[in-house]
């Protein structure tokens, strides 16, 4: 199998993994939070960019190398949905998580929750999309 491809599809299972444990652990714990203490905890939340910007960005890079090599209308809507997953990144959750370091408040931490199943649904579909991919070749 194509190394870039299987570095594709790794990528974006270990996001798909994330993204799940951050919608149903992770975000929803912000709530347990105190809100005066909240601000010091998000901005240590930082290093998760640390893990998720590179593994994101390869998935991308991966992606289109892959789009652009061996094409086909299946892979184009794989990346039709990780345009939207970033999209959604830097509309909904990275403006949202910047707020939250300034004005803690159980809404905002409900619009992360809401605004982030945007990216978990997305990513499970390229999974199931992927999966498929590999089952026809």
């Amino acid at each position: 199998m194509n190394p870039i491809l299987l570095l594709h599809i790794f990528t974006t299972l270990f996001m798909c993994g994330l993204c799940w444990f951050v919608q149903i652990v992770h975000y929803p714990l912000f709530k347990e939070i105190a809100v005066a203490d909240f601000p010091a905890y998000q901005k240590k939340n930082y290093a998760t960019g640390l893990i998720t910007v590179p593994v994101m960005t390869i998935e991308l890079f991966s992606g289109i190398w892959f789009l652009y090599t061996d094409y086909s209308p299946l892979f184009l809507v794989n990346i039709v949905l990780l345009v939207l997953i970033w999209g959604s990144t830097f509309v909904f959750q990275v403006p949202t998580h910047l707020q939250l370091v300034k004005t803690p408040t159980h809404a905002l931490m409900d619009k992360l929750i809401r605004t982030n199943w945007i990216r978990t649904v997305c990513w499970s579909v390229r999974v199931l999309l992927l999966g498929y991919l590999v089952v026809l070749r």
